[in-house]
């Protein structure tokens, strides 16, 4: 029945197209040619004079320059070997060297929403560019009311996409993989309940009068040391995991109720590497001046441990490596169904299921 078991093998898995993935921040794409690879596309982006986001596929089709090595001419991106031009739709606007531009003289455009600090990107079929499959920002933490987006980093892994999205999505490693930086100790072990909504995973545990280690202490603007609070694990198949703490301060006299979100979207930049774009979304403002910091060194730990194993992978082969699966690994393998699922209707006999 499954007509390429290999598609959502970690280490070389096949990625959905027909969806938005973060490109960039807002604050990256300016007048100067930005060029970013995704899902295997290289990609070039700029602003028109007006401000408008732009993406264009980053090759001249002239004779193959990175259009991104170019200049804007106003709101054309002028290809810096034979000077031909393209509009902000992919047309070829200008030949210097003389005569019309042919129809085919052109590149791909991409559509592209921007919304709170992130740029979406969508790289399948422009027709089915639906902005309504974004996840809700206001539940992301991201907008609305009472919300205080924080726009983050950008971190490059040099491995395969469902790598990272797994592991944003499953919390036992914490405990050991990054040696008591956000837990006591307390994690891998505590029970967890689960519950599927569409395409998003959501994973929760319950810890109560739990002591709080000093760089989530910093985070979360502890007053004390000690709180209750709910971990919540939501991965929004297949290009976002927000991690979310509800926490109320229980070692003070006025505990106050408190959401800490750290949100990661998570886009393919090619079979084996895959971008981050991170950003908080509390309902309090972040004062902890060093955030970005604790979260980048905290982010590297999981780059060099998911970086070890693409290396494993790309020496010894799928049939060398076996994956075995654990009572806790049951998020991971409905992410891996989900998109299972997505890849089936984009290519439906191209893949079936996952175990």
């Amino acid at each position: 029945m499954i007509q390429n078991q290999n598609a959502l093998f970690p280490g070389m898995a096949k990625y959905v197209r027909n969806q938005w993935y973060v490109i960039a921040y807002s604050r990256e794409i300016g007048r100067q040619p930005l060029q970013r690879e995704s899902l295997g596309d290289p990609v070039v982006l700029f602003r028109t004079e007006a401000g408008s986001a732009v993406a264009l596929f980053d090759r001249c089709p002239h004779r193959g320059m990175p259009l991104s090595k170019g200049k804007l001419i106003g709101d054309n991106l002028q290809c810096g070997y034979h000077g031909i031009e393209f509009a902000s739709d992919g047309r070829s606007v200008k030949v210097p060297s003389g005569g019309s531009a042919p129809a085919r003289l052109c590149v791909r455009s991409y559509p592209l929403l921007e919304r709170s600090g992130w740029v979406w990107i969508w790289m399948g079929d422009p027709a089915l560019a639906n902005p309504a499959k974004l996840p809700n920002h206001e539940d992301i933490g991201l907008e609305g009311s009472g919300w205080y987006p924080d726009p983050g980093i950008h971190i490059g892994l040099k491995a395969n996409y469902l790598l990272p999205l797994e592991n944003l999505a499953d919390a036992t490693h914490i405990t050991y993989l990054h040696h008591g930086l956000i837990d006591t100790g307390n994690v891998a072990s505590m029970p967890y309940r689960l519950e599927i909504i569409g395409a998003t995973v959501k994973v929760y545990r319950d810890f109560v009068n739990e002591p709080m280690p000093p760089m989530l202490a910093h985070v979360f603007h502890l007053r004390g040391e000690r709180v209750t609070r709910t971990l919540e694990l939501s991965t929004y198949v297949p290009n976002l995991v927000v991690i979310r703490n509800s926490f109320i301060e229980v070692d003070v006299p006025d505990p106050q109720q408190r959401i800490n979100t750290l949100l990661v979207a998570v886009t393919p930049g090619g079979p084996t590497y895959t971008h981050e774009f991170s950003a908080f979304g509390n309902n309090y403002p972040q004062q902890h001046p060093n955030r970005f910091d604790d979260l980048k060194n905290l982010l590297m730990e999981d780059v060099v441990a998911i970086e070890e194993i693409q290396a494993m992978f790309d020496r010894l082969g799928p049939e060398r490596c076996p994956e075995l699966s654990v009572r806790a690994d049951e998020p991971a393998i409905r992410v891996r169904r989900i998109i299972a699922e997505m890849l089936q209707q984009e290519h439906p006999v191209a893949i079936d299921s996952v175990v």
